[in-house]
């Protein structure tokens, strides 16, 4: 079946993110026809504007926020994007948080971010504001679980 529905627009960062939970969740998306995008979907050598684009034409966002999440401008800058639309009521968000501990390296590896990108206090302005505004809308937090043993 073909996708139906709104776009639904996945920000998230790592590899190991990307080869566990989001192939499981992208799968279970298409696999009900829920029209789904995450960045392997586009062109290889795309710049961010054309992410923005993306975020731009969904109707829901899901923001997966992990340890790593902060280490990265393309999520923060998309983050931003994410939360002028929320703002004006084009876009639903839904925040995930996934394997985060309060004392982790999140915070760390934004104020280092932050630090990196000083010299543009407008953008570094937009993404705490976005760090501020979307985590408390009320999400899902997945902890990691064990495995039972066979």
């Amino acid at each position: 079946p073909s996708p139906r529905g709104p776009q639904v627009f996945i920000n998230f960062r790592g590899i190991e993110l990307r080869r566990n939970f989001i192939s499981f969740l992208h799968a279970a998306l298409v696999n009900a026809s829920i029209n789904v995008f995450i960045d392997e979907d586009e062109l290889l050598g795309s710049d961010l504007v054309n992410l923005l684009k993306r975020i731009e034409e969904s109707e829901i966002a899901l923001v997966i926020f992990s340890k790593d999440y902060t280490s990265s401008n393309w999520c923060l800058d998309e983050l931003a994007k994410i939360k002028e639309r929320k703002d004006q009521g084009r876009l639903i968000v839904i925040p995930i948080f996934y394997k985060l501990e309060l004392n982790g390296k999140f915070g760390d590896r934004f104020r280092d971010m932050n630090r990196n990108h000083k010299h543009e206090p407008e953008k570094t302005q937009k993404w705490k504001d976005a760090l501020k505004s979307i985590p408390h809308i009320n999400g899902m937090v997945l902890p990691e679980q064990r495995r039972a043993s066979l």
